[in-house]
């Protein structure tokens, strides 16, 4: 069975986010989109836990990021 599909128009500056972010996450624009709309609604069950797992993966990381940044200017 297929899924339905939607069409949408975004900013220009909203796509180009999106897209850096699908390449940096080797994710995809429906996964991010999909993820995004099920958090809006309240409705996070429906997404697949693969991917919120490698959502809150990716969280992470930058946490991790932005703490060692911090960390190193309080040190020097």
């Amino acid at each position: 069975m297929t899924k339905p599909q939607i069409a949408v128009r975004i900013p220009k500056s909203l796509f180009v986010k999106l897209s850096n972010h699908v390449e940096r996450n080797r994710t995809s624009k429906t996964e991010i989109v999909v993820s995004a709309l099920a958090n809006y609604l309240g409705c996070l069950e429906e997404v697949p836990l693969i991917q919120r797992i490698a959502e809150i993966e990716e969280r992470l990381k930058l946490l991790e990021t932005t703490l060692t940044r911090h960390l190193q200017k309080l040190n020097s």
